[in-house]
């Protein structure tokens, strides 16, 4: 398990590389509930993934979703895509709208391809950032699935982050 939080930063702070596994390591412990875990601040974690999700190209953030969603049960992501569209606020005639202004094959989240979650997920981070940002808190799993560059990326900003709170 990796250590502090100060290590954590250290780490991403500096010129080494991180691995698959210690980054979803640290991934867990800004997920986790477990009171050793808090001092890992979810709160900067959650807000750093919406900011850095939101400025990657369409293209790579789509990949990386369609490769998470991919990756996760049914269950699971039918969960996530349907409480998605419910905070976007897409019921009733909405969701045809949405179906046709995106290009998904299905409004049902159950019935819906990898290609159709992450055409939702890329909408919610463009039109509703914040919408996404209590996707990523509640369903940790995404972040943790997604491509290794971007949960770097998440994980490299949640540090500055925290860094510059401890700096002040």
């Amino acid at each position: 398990m990796p250590g502090t939080v100060d290590d954590f930063m250290k780490r991403f702070g500096g010129e080494a590389t991180v691995d698959d596994q210690e980054a979803a390591r640290y991934h867990d412990r800004f997920a986790s509930n477990h009171p050793d875990d808090d001092e890992f601040d979810s709160q900067t974690y959650h807000q750093s993934a919406t900011e850095y999700l939101g400025k990657l190209p369409s293209e790579e953030f789509q990949q990386g979703a369609q490769a998470a969603i991919a990756k996760a049960p049914p269950e699971e992501r039918q969960s996530m895509l349907g409480g998605l569209m419910e905070r976007l606020g897409v019921g009733g005639g909405g969701l045809g709208r949405l179906a046709e202004m995106i290009g998904l094959s299905s409004t049902d989240p159950a019935q819906m391809t990898p290609d159709d979650g992450a055409r939702v997920l890329d909408y919610a981070r463009k039109e509703n950032p914040e919408a996404l940002q209590k996707v990523v808190a509640e369903k940790p799993w995404f972040m943790k699935a997604m491509d290794h560059p971007v949960l770097l990326g998440v994980l490299t900003m949640a540090a500055t982050k925290m860094f510059n709170k401890h700096r002040k």
